[in-house]
């Protein structure tokens, strides 16, 4: 059964009962965690929705019956050191204006949830249906033993912890309490199996509950350097889209109206391997090609610079198998062509596409950063001996909303990965997200009570049209979208930002969602939405 060993610190924290109401400090600033105060959740599975998670826990604009945590308190936020992104954990007083979290059975006043990225949505998957432990970041540390000085930022009480994977003094080996995937969990065989875990067979899904909370919708990220290239080959050089236009700036460069696009058949080119060079996309109009169309700076140099590079997850990542399901029609077909495998520090010489597969998301922005900067410093995750090159990935969107990180998301197929356009049908790349637990899993006391109002609150699309700020791009709204099986869609066909609800599903009335499956109208018998004409 689950449970930390905490520092000396504790054995006082105890004698304090469970009616404190805070959280209480050493010397040092960092947290005393008292067990027989604080409810100890832990969350694995897909890195995608990050910013989601966090926002939920954290985000003060969140109405504050939904709210988990008191935002009247300190909240307490812990990272591994370097991308921060695959092992954190968050500490906080419980919101009492919850009425889900009122009079639970344990009385205990703090919520402290782990959550394990590293490894993508397969760790939300195949380690819950065996209900076995994975490691996660060990919190009961300090300066003397591993982290980093408390820091405050974006709100949070931040602390950077050392962590190295099955390294006792750094990580738990924990069963997870729950997972979540970017994909419902019948996806995760063939390709998108995690190394070290079965493919998922029907049999598997039956040892699980499965709740479905919200619309994710992903793009095709390139990087900065690449998307101007496509920008200067497919916009007039009159029009101010055009990088040799004088009229060009950076302001204007991150508009809607001035995204580059590629086609579905492209990307399933390039993904799978079939497209090695960018020699090999051909200007409309010219007699040339993507490559040499291309002028100035943003032109990678030096021998076999047309070589493509991929940066996108390793198997197991939820990321990775909506990508393959949506673009290759992998597994949903026994003769689709599975995406290209990882290559290694192959040589450029090869006339082979390059392929980076990388754990998190944070590692792929890291890959396509130092692709385009040429620089290899960034993330050991990520190698970059090649320096400057053109780079295509895969990510969910809402990273670098701030276009601080050197890529930037593409139309496809001419439209751009916004809400809007989801519910159009004119934008093809999203699906439910999804969380689970065993059914047999051993509960602590009042703690699956917990996770359902977690999940009940990711569903609510009031909650949503707030932490949708973090997906709010210089080229529109994107992000998350109710399921239309809990919240109904609005009448009209259209969506409401503040409270935005998707009326398609890989749903039906009696099928849970599956990703291989068309998305549909959900329920059009006895709902009153509909879909646009346009």
């Amino acid at each position: 059964m689950k449970k930390l060993i905490l520092g000396a610190a504790v054995s006082a924290s105890l004698l304090a009962g469970v009616a404190q109401a805070r959280i209480t400090v050493d010397t040092g600033g960092y947290p005393v965690i008292t067990p027989a105060d604080t409810y100890e959740i832990y969350l694995s599975g897909a890195s995608a929705p990050n910013s989601f998670i966090e926002q939920l826990l954290t985000n003060t604009r969140v109405p504050a019956a939904n709210r988990m945590c008191d935002a009247t308190q300190p909240i307490y936020k812990y990272s591994n050191t370097g991308n921060r992104r695959d092992q954190n954990a968050y500490l906080c007083v419980m919101n009492p204006r919850n009425p889900a979290l009122q009079g639970l059975a344990a009385g205990k006043r703090n919520l402290l949830l782990y959550k394990r990225s590293a490894g993508g949505s397969a760790m939300g998957v195949n380690p819950i249906i065996a209900d076995s432990p994975v490691n996660f970041l060990r919190v009961d540390r300090n300066a003397a033993t591993g982290c980093g000085a408390p820091y405050v930022s974006g709100g949070l009480t931040n602390i950077d912890c050392a962590y190295t994977e099955g390294d006792v003094n750094s990580s738990r080996f924990v069963q997870p309490d729950f997972g979540v995937s970017d994909t419902d969990p019948g996806i995760y065989f063939g390709a998108n199996t995690p190394p070290g875990f079965a493919p998922v067979v029907p049999a598997d899904l039956a040892r699980l509950h499965i709740r479905s909370a919200a619309t994710l919708v992903f793009g095709v990220p390139v990087t900065t350097k690449l998307r101007n290239a496509l920008q200067q080959a497919q916009f007039p050089a009159t029009n101010p889209c055009n990088p040799t236009n004088t009229r060009y700036t950076p302001a204007i460069a991150e508009q809607e109206r001035c995204m580059p696009s590629l086609t579905s058949h492209q990307i399933s080119s390039i993904f799978t391997g079939q497209m090695t060079s960018w020699r090999q996309l051909r200007v409309v109009g010219g007699t040339t090609n993507l490559f040499d169309n291309t002028t100035g700076e943003n032109l990678p140099t030096g021998s076999n610079s047309d070589r493509i590079h991929i940066c996108r997850r390793t198997n197991g990542s939820g990321t990775g198998a909506q990508f393959n399901a949506k673009f290759l029609n992998y597994p949903c077909s026994d003769a689709a062509t599975p995406p290209k495998l990882a290559t290694g520090l192959l040589p450029e010489g090869v006339n082979e596409t390059q392929v980076h597969q990388l754990a998190s998301a944070s590692q792929v922005g890291n890959c396509l950063h130092e692709l385009d900067t040429g620089t290899n410093a960034t993330d050991p995750a990520f190698n970059n001996v090649y320096g400057v090159r053109w780079g295509i990935g895969v990510q969910s969107t809402e990273n670098n909303r701030a276009n601080d990180r050197n890529y930037r998301f593409i139309r496809i197929d001419g439209a751009s990965p916004t809400l809007v356009n989801v519910i159009n049908g004119r934008y093809r790349d999203w699906v439910e997200l999804s969380f689970q637990w065993n059914r047999t899993h051993t509960f602590d006391t009042s703690e699956l009570p917990i996770i359902e109002e977690y999940i009940k609150q990711a569903g609510n699309p009031i909650v949503m049209g707030v932490t949708n700020a973090v997906a709010n791009h210089t080229w529109g709204q994107s992000g998350y979208m109710a399921v239309p099986a809990s919240f109904d869609p609005q009448a009209n066909g259209r969506i409401s930002l503040a409270r935005p609800v998707n009326p398609l599903s890989h749903a039906t009335v009696t099928e849970a969602p599956h990703t291989c499956r068309v998305p549909a109208l959900y329920n059009p018998r006895t709902a009153t939405s509909g879909l646009q004409l346009f």
